[in-house]
């Protein structure tokens, strides 16, 4: 009853153009794809730059100017021999893309450098642009006036300050971040539901080698964008996707399915199993930094009963190691198996997100990813929330084609929390979530 009231009152605080049709094709100036130059250097060491292709080739190499400088940049850096030679050591250079609007494109570009399960480097650059001109955005294309402003420097200060619970921000240093006058060169990016803002952590937590990411929704800055912002932040006319992946993370293959899915222009949420965290870190953080979503799937993956009692626990449990690595625990939780009801019983006080659409798979693999890929797209819907497992051999092969199928098909493809927050959709806690269409029959 409580999510029936909920999207009753968020369809009345939709504006008009909310209710338009979905548009099947993206315009040309929201397409992306992205290619990969890998160099091999001695001892196991490997390069990676990821370079983006768009309608606007001025951008383009714009964009591989930056790429190509945070690599050298970021060479020194590189140990001669990998720790572990089997796995090796990676530096990868590559964007996440964004989109919002008609042709509104940003680029979050990290450079990070892994090795022996350790994330050793990172850096990163955050942009936006205008794709049919050209033209780099600014804040003040985007905010209309100074109450605006003023409520995206309050929420840099309140999100940066809750980062890493058990340390303190270096108080001087929040002050300037917030200050509105440096808003002006904070590095930025738009997604179909946020304003984002990026900065390193060891700007304000001493020796924290990971970003943070302050989000603020379009909908706290309603009445104070310019027009042209309230135009390119109306996404009603987009049919969004929710790629998720289960039981994370794993060495190698949860880096090699995000490095597919940037590739793609396509975001996704991990649903990670919290004892896993601590033999592979980096992997996390590799997702974080790129602006995935960290989200749970419990401290142990056990069903049912077999939590009773433990539910609180293993939440705080799967935050206290969050908080480590990346900083922030979770917002949002999968029930292993998809058994909601104990977490529920037990007020695990987090949305709880099933799934409307599970990738097929048999004794932990991918028979045929190319062919997996194709059913998952061709059977895809607007408000989809698909369940894959980056546990699996060959989920990161079908990572390499199916953000494309799903572009091809009209699709923007990012987080679930992003999702329901571009439908204008709430997300509360200890409810059940197939997908953003409602569908009150399956709960």
């Amino acid at each position: 009853m409580r999510k029936i009231i909920c999207l009753i009152l968020m369809l009345c605080l939709l504006p008009l153009g909310a209710l338009a049709e979905t548009e099947d094709v993206l315009p040309e100036t929201l397409k992306v794809k992205e290619t990969i130059e890998t160099q091999k250097l001695t001892g196991s060491v490997y390069v990676n730059t990821a370079y983006p292709h768009t309608v606007n080739a001025e951008v383009d190499a714009a964009l591989a100017e930056v790429l190509d400088e945070m690599r050298q940049r970021a060479m020194p850096s590189l140990p001669k021999k990998a720790g572990n030679t089997k796995e090796g050591a990676y530096l990868d250079v590559q964007p996440s893309v964004y989109r919002t609007g008609s042709s509104w494109m940003s680029f979050l570009s990290t450079a990070i450098i892994r090795d022996n399960r350790k994330q050793t480097y990172v850096d990163f650059d955050a942009r936006a642009y205008d794709m049919a001109t050209g033209k780099r955005l600014s804040l003040h294309d985007v905010l209309g006036d100074e109450t605006g402003w003023r409520i995206v420097g309050q929420a840099v200060r309140e999100q940066l300050a809750a980062y890493f619970p058990q340390e303190q921000a270096d108080a001087v240093r929040l002050d300037a971040l917030s200050d509105p006058a440096a808003l002006e060169f904070a590095g930025f990016t738009m997604n179909t539901a946020y304003l984002q803002l990026h900065y390193r952590a060891d700007k304000l937590y001493a020796d924290k080698n990971t970003l943070m990411h302050v989000r603020v929704p379009y909908s706290d800055l309603a009445g104070h964008l310019t027009e042209e912002a309230v135009r390119q932040t109306d996404n009603s006319m987009r049919k969004l996707i929710a790629l998720t992946y289960d039981d994370g993370p794993v060495v190698g293959r949860t880096m090699r399915v995000v490095r597919a899915l940037r590739a793609g222009g396509a975001n996704a949420t991990f649903f990670i199993v919290g004892e896993r965290i601590h033999y592979c870190p980096n992997e996390v953080m590799l997702a974080h930094d790129a602006g995935f979503s960290v989200a749970s799937h419990n401290w142990q993956h056990i069903y049912k009963s077999q939590n009773r009692g433990k539910v609180i626990a293993f939440r705080d449990k799967l935050n206290a190691e969050l908080y480590k690595y990346i900083g922030i625990g979770v917002s949002i939780m999968r029930a292993p198996g998809g058994h909601e009801q104990i977490f529920i019983d037990e007020d695990v006080h987090l949305p709880l997100i099933h799934w409307s659409t599970i990738s097929k798979s048999k004794n932990n693999k991918v028979a045929d990813p190319a062919a997996e890929a194709r059913r998952l797209a061709k059977g895809a819907k607007d408000g989809d929330i698909i369940l894959l497992h980056d546990i699996y051999t060959g989920t990161d092969k079908m990572a390499e084609t199916l953000p494309g199928l799903l572009a091809d098909a009209g699709f923007l493809c990012v987080t679930v929390e992003e999702m329901f927050a571009a439908k204008g959709l709430a997300l509360l806690p200890n409810e059940v979530y197939w997908d953003t269409r409602g569908n009150d029959s399956k709960h």
